[in-house]
């Protein structure tokens, strides 16, 4: 009877997080998504600033900025801090979106793993659609997961029957 139950609980266990893991992918395409859209913003907002180095500094941003620094009114620093935190944005965005859409589908998974914006991912899981995926990409990363899991899990199962039994039959030397 054990072995039965036991047998309906594997499956509803892989077959949940097989679901589960699927959406790893289509999340990851929503955050790309996210990111680029953030992307595109940043560099709106630095082409507006760009505009305003053409008329005044002779299209030189860099020269803009460290006149700005140079201001004795603080909103103008403050802004010159601002337009090189834009740069910076943009750039480690550039980077981040090539990392994920230039690369094989292992690669993209380990780069979205280790190198997130924990912002755009917050904000992408307040908005997640979820999906059943029926790509290749989806249907593997499910089965690997579901998998894994289950192995953990009966590893973990037989570890604490390996611990039951011994304290239950002590062995007398």
């Amino acid at each position: 009877m054990f072995t039965i139950i036991n047998n309906i609980i594997d499956r509803c266990f892989f077959t949940v997080s097989f679901i589960i893991a699927m959406q790893l992918p289509e999340f990851i395409q929503q955050y790309i998504q996210r990111l680029s859209g953030h992307l595109n913003e940043a560099k709106f907002q630095l082409t507006q600033f760009q505009k305003i180095a053409e008329e005044h500094y002779q299209g030189s941003l860099s020269t803009m900025i460290v006149r700005y620094k140079e201001s004795s009114e603080d909103s103008i620093k403050s802004t010159a801090d601002l337009i090189e935190l834009l740069g910076t944005r943009i750039e480690l965005y550039q980077s981040h979106m090539l990392q994920l859409t230039q690369t094989e589908y292992h690669n993209t998974l380990y780069q979205f793993l280790l190198n997130f914006d924990l912002y755009i991912v917050q904000t992408t899981a307040k908005q997640f659609a979820l999906a059943l995926p029926l790509n290749l990409n989806a249907i593997i990363t499910g089965a690997v997961v579901a998998i894994s899991l289950l192995v953990i899990k009966e590893l973990s199962l037989m570890s604490f029957k390996r611990i039951f039994r011994k304290r239950t039959n002590p062995i007398i030397d």
